[in-house]
C-alpha cells in the first residue's frame, strides 16, 4: 500500500509564525489571532493591486489555523513539524459567502458525489459576534426554538448559565429535518466585553433528511466520529471503508471553564444554496445522569424536559451513548489489530493468487505440449492433411505429404505398427 504523501517543511512557514502566537497559546488565543489577520486580509477587504498579495496571504492564515485549530494535527505538528503531516491536513475550508454561482455548484456537485469539502465560518461573521453587531434572541433550557437562517447567514441566542448549570452539566442541540447543513457555534465573552468563537460543531446526517449537532458540557465523555471514508479515499482500497472508519473518532472538545452568565449560541447556515430550517434547544440532564447530586427541577426554578418521565428518559440516553461509544473505541483497537492481520493475509493471499496464476499456465502449457506430443505421435494429419512426422511400415520417417500410410486408417496404422513384425 503506497504511504500517503507527506508535506516539504522547505515550502511552508510554521503556523505559529504565521498566525503570531507562541508554541504554548490556547485555543482561544490562536482562534483570535486567526480571526484578527483573517479579516484583515480576507479578499473582500482587499481590491485592485493588493488582491493578489491578500489572496495569497489570507490562504497562508487559513492553512496555518487549519493545523492549529485542530488538537490532533497541532499535536501531530508539534512532534513531528510538516513531515508528520500529509496533503490532506491542509485542506481549505471553503468561505460560502465568497463564493461565486458557478465555484458554488461545482463545490456542491463535488459534495453530492462523496468529496468532502470543508467551509469555513466567514470572518465577517466571526467580526460582527466580536463588535457586538448582531441581534440576539433569549434561549431558555426546555424550550425549542424553530426558526430558519440564510445561507452563509446567522441567527444568535443568548443563554444565562448559573453555576449549577455548569455543574451538573448541559447540552445545546440543534436538528433540521429538512436535511439541511448548518453549524452549530459558541461563543464566549472575553474580559473585554467582545465575544469570542469558543466552539464549533457541523452537523452529520444521521438518517434521510436529518441534520444534528449538538455541544455536550457532561460529566461523561462524548466523541466526535467524522464522515464514512469518501469514494476516492476507497477506490483502491475498498476494506478502507471498514478500516478507517473509526480512525476519526476523538473526544469532543470542551473549554477548560464555563464561567456563569451569558453564553452567546449561533446557528450559521451551510447550505450550498438554499437557506436552513432547523430547531434548537439548550437541555439539562437529571443530577443523577450528570454526575451531581439529587436536586429538583422546582428547587432551582429549571426545567429538565418538563417531567420525570421525561428526565428518565434523558438519562437512559446518555447512559446509551455512553455504552455504544465506549464499545465503538474497543473496536477501533480491535480494527487496528485485524487491520495488520488482514493486510498480512492478504499479501499471502495475493502471492498465492499470483502462483496459483503461475502454475495453472505452466500446467495448460505442457498439456498443450503433451497433446502435440501425442499428435505426433499417432502421426495424426492437421486441417491441409499433412502431418509433421509419419512413420513407414519398417520404422523409417516419411517427409510431410507422404502417401504411403496416407490413405491407412488411423486404427490400421497403429494395428500394422504393432504386429505387422509378428505376422513375419
Amino acid at each position: 500500500m503506497p504511504e500517503p504523501e507527506a508535506l516539504n517543511d522547505e515550502i511552508l512557514r510554521d503556523p505559529y509564525e504565521v498566525l503570531g502566537v507562541d508554541r504554548t497559546a490556547t485555543a482561544q488565543e490562536i482562534k483570535s489571532a486567526y480571526r484578527k489577520l483573517a479579516l484583515a486580509h480576507h479578499p473582500d477587504k482587499n481590491q485592485g493591486e493588493t488582491a493578489e498579495v491578500a489572496a495569497e496571504k489570507f490562504k497562508e492564515i487559513a492553512t496555518a489555523y487549519s493545523i492549529l485549530e485542530d488538537p490532533e494535527k497541532r499535536r501531530r505538528y508539534d512532534a513531528g513539524g510538516f513531515g508528520s503531516l500529509q496533503k490532506s491536513d491542509l485542506e481549505m475550508e471553503v468561505d460560502l459567502s465568497n463564493l461565486g454561482a458557478f465555484s458554488t455548484a461545482m463545490a456542491a456537485m463535488f459534495s453530492k458525489l462523496g468529496v468532502p469539502i470543508k467551509t469555513a465560518v466567514p470572518p465577517m461573521v466571526l467580526e460582527a459576534a466580536y463588535t457586538g453587531n448582531f441581534d440576539a434572541a433569549p434561549l431558555r433550557f426546555g424550550e425549542a426554538i424553530s426558526n430558519r437562517v440564510e445561507k452563509a447567514g446567522c441567527q444568535y441566542y443568548v443563554l444565562d448559565l448559573t453555576q449549577r448549570h455548569i455543574d451538573q452539566g448541559f447540552v445545546i442541540g440543534a436538528h433540521s429535518l429538512a436535511g439541511s447543513k448548518f453549524k452549530l457555534l459558541m461563543f464566549e465573552a472575553t474580559e473585554e466585553g467582545q465575544w469570542e468563537l469558543l466552539l464549533q460543531e457541523d452537523s452529520i446526517r444521521v438518517r434521510k433528511n436529518t441534520q444534528i449537532a449538538g455541544l455536550y458540557f457532561l460529566q461523561c465523555e462524548t466523541y466526535h466520529i467524522g464522515p464514512r471514508p469518501s469514494p476516492l479515499d476507497t477506490a483502491d482500497y475498498p476494506e478502507n471503508i471498514l478500516f478507517k472508519r473509526l480512525e476519526s473518532m476523538q473526544p469532543r472538545e470542551k473549554p477548560l471553564t464555563l464561567r456563569p452568565g451569558k453564553l452567546l449560541l449561533a446557528v450559521y447556515g451551510d447550505n450550498w444554496f438554499n437557506r436552513v430550517r432547523y430547531t434548537i434547544e439548550a437541555v439539562l440532564p437529571p443530577p443523577t445522569a450528570a454526575g451531581g447530586t439529587q436536586a429538583t427541577a422546582a428547587t432551582e426554578g429549571v426545567d429538565h424536559r418538563g417531567s420525570a418521565s421525561s428526565s428518565g428518559a434523558l438519562a437512559a440516553s446518555i447512559e446509551r451513548v455512553t455504552s455504544i461509544e465506549a464499545q465503538l473505541l474497543r473496536r477501533r483497537e480491535e480494527l487496528r489489530v485485524f487491520e495488520r492481520d488482514y493486510r498480512q493475509a492478504q499479501t499471502v493471499y495475493l502471492e498465492a493468487v499470483e502462483k496459483f496464476g503461475k502454475m495453472k499456465d505452466d500446467v495448460e502449457g505442457l498439456l498443450s505440449e503433451r497433446d502435440e506430443a501425442y499428435l505426433e505421435l499417432l502421426a495424426v494429419p492437421d486441417a491441409t492433411g499433412s502431418s509433421a512426422a509419419a512413420t513407414t511400415e519398417d520404422g523409417g520417417h516419411l517427409a510431410a505429404g507422404s502417401t504411403a500410410t496416407a490413405d491407412k486408417p488411423i486404427g490400421r496404422r497403429l494395428f500394422d505398427g504393432i504386429f505387422g513384425s509378428r505376422r513375419q
